[in-house]
């Protein structure tokens, strides 16, 4: 009888050594899902804002430039309850400025856009400033230099890839003072989210293209910078480092 107890006693402590290796492994497995990146996470939301606003895709090539939607019944427009609602949201995740303007216009929010969706990936206030004006964190990435998360650099002499951001000057008075890199200044901006990249081409959506989330092809030349074009002189392209 005790034999047996002791025989017992000694086969639970040999089971328990055996199993304690598999639960230690175990507790080191590392998980099986990743967390995306802020640049990823970028890309993720411009498109979820694109499919909400109907997909909408605009041709620079024509003069004036074009709207197109996949289904015709589905129009973005921005004085819409459904899409205003997003319009307030980037707003005012943004600035505490009023978005109605003193005629009772809905204000420019290509900015906010893009800051939008900066902030909701992640970026810190260090890397890209909270502002409706592309001005202010065009200003702001050429300033901080290449130390920076976004670093500028002149459209011609950088090829964008996703996640990186370009810009054009708007206004025709404004976009005849600018020649060069070296000539931007504070005026009135258009930037977009470069979203995909093929040979000859990039995908980029932006806010307020058209009254709604809009996607347009860009032209690249044969070592993959961008083609300014009438409707949209990019003059600043802004690499996302990480």
């Amino acid at each position: 009888m005790f034999l047996g107890i002791v025989l017992f006693l000694t086969g639970c402590a040999l089971q328990k050594q055996e199993q304690t290796p598999a639960i230690s492994a175990a507790a080191n497995v590392t998980p099986s899902f990743v967390i995306p990146t802020v640049r990823e996470r970028m890309l993720y939301l411009a498109r979820q804002e694109w499919e909400l606003f109907g997909r909408p895709e605009v041709n620079y090539d024509i003069d004036p430039p074009a709207v197109t939607y996949p289904n015709e019944a589905t129009h973005g427009l921005e004085k819409l309850p459904p899409f205003f609602s997003r319009i307030f949201m980037y707003w005012y995740a943004v600035t505490d400025l009023p978005i109605i303007g003193y005629e009772g216009e809905i204000r420019p929010w290509s900015g906010a856009f893009i800051v939008w969706l900066a902030r909701s990936a992640g970026v810190p206030e260090s890397d890209l400033p909270s502002t409706v004006l592309h001005w202010d964190y065009i200003q702001h990435v050429m300033a901080a230099g290449s130390g920076n998360r976004f670093v500028g650099h002149a459209i011609n002499a950088y090829a964008p890839k996703p996640g990186d951001i370009i810009c054009a000057p708007r206004g025709e008075a404004f976009i005849q003072s600018i020649h060069n890199y070296n000539d931007l200044r504070r005026g009135a901006y258009h930037c977009d989210l470069v979203v995909a990249q093929r040979p000859g081409e990039l995908d980029v959506i932006g806010g307020n293209v058209l009254d709604a989330v809009s996607l347009a092809h860009v032209n690249l030349d044969g070592a993959g910078k961008v083609l300014p074009t009438k409707a949209r002189p990019w003059s600043l392209a802004i690499e996302q480092q990480n």
